[in-house]
């Protein structure tokens, strides 16, 4: 009985996860077309850069979702290491879309319809990190099964939170860990020597990384029921 029943959740699993997926899809279509009226509507490109960040967003997804498929290359220790530390880099890109709700207020369309815009982008930026997590979640736990999940979620939402505060203040992006390594590294050494001078980037990173570590469960849990 028991092995039916973990049968058919496994069945039950293969079923849900496209539909879940092909909603995702449906939801970012949706918001791409806010975009383009938006543009239509004001002339204006003012908005496009959320496109961007929503395609950013989608990189850690895309990558774990390969990974996923190709299970024979995750066996090799180094394919899995370089996989994972990409997926580092990037996965601060989908929380950071919640920061776009920054400029809510800055005018050219009727402020409901820029509600909805940019929360749309916001939500499905979420989701996206998120599922991505999960799945970089479960092949974690598989290939270290003696952990405990939650310590590997709980550091990924805090990095992803300072990830967040160094992208949205300090203005750097990922490409920046290749592109301007150095400058990079000395600012972040700044941020950890100098706690107290840095007081507002730790709080930000606090109170994001709580945040994000508190929705993520909810997520799960309504996923599974």
């Amino acid at each position: 009985m028991n092995v039916f029943k973990r049968r058919l959740a496994a069945i039950g699993s293969m079923l849900e996860k496209p539909q879940v997926h092909h909603i995702l899809y449906a939801s970012i279509l949706f918001s791409l077309v806010l975009i383009l009226f938006r543009i239509y509507y004001t002339g204006s490109m003012l908005r496009a850069s959320l496109v961007w960040n929503l395609f950013l967003a989608y990189i850690p997804f895309a990558l774990t979702r390969w990974m996923e498929r190709h299970p024979a290359e995750m066996q090799q220790r180094l394919n899995w290491y370089a996989c994972f530390m990409v997926w580092l880099l990037f996965i601060p890109n989908a929380p950071y879309i919640i920061t776009d709700l920054f400029h809510l207020f800055d005018g050219g369309v009727p402020v409901w319809f820029e509600l909805f815009l940019i929360s749309s982008f916001v939500v499905n930026g979420m989701m996206l990190g998120y599922l991505s997590i999960r799945s970089m979640e479960k092949m974690w736990s598989s290939r270290y099964s003696r952990w405990p999940a939650w310590l590997f979620s709980i550091p990924v939402m805090f990095l992803c939170s300072l990830g967040v505060y160094i992208g949205r203040y300090l203005r750097y992006n990922s490409w920046d860990v290749v592109k301007d390594p150095m400058t990079l590294s000395r600012d972040m050494i700044g941020l950890f020597i100098h706690p107290w001078e840095n007081r507002h980037a730790w709080a930000f990173t606090i109170c994001m990384g709580v945040f994000l570590s508190l929705m993520y469960p909810l997520v799960k849990q309504l996923r599974r029921a």
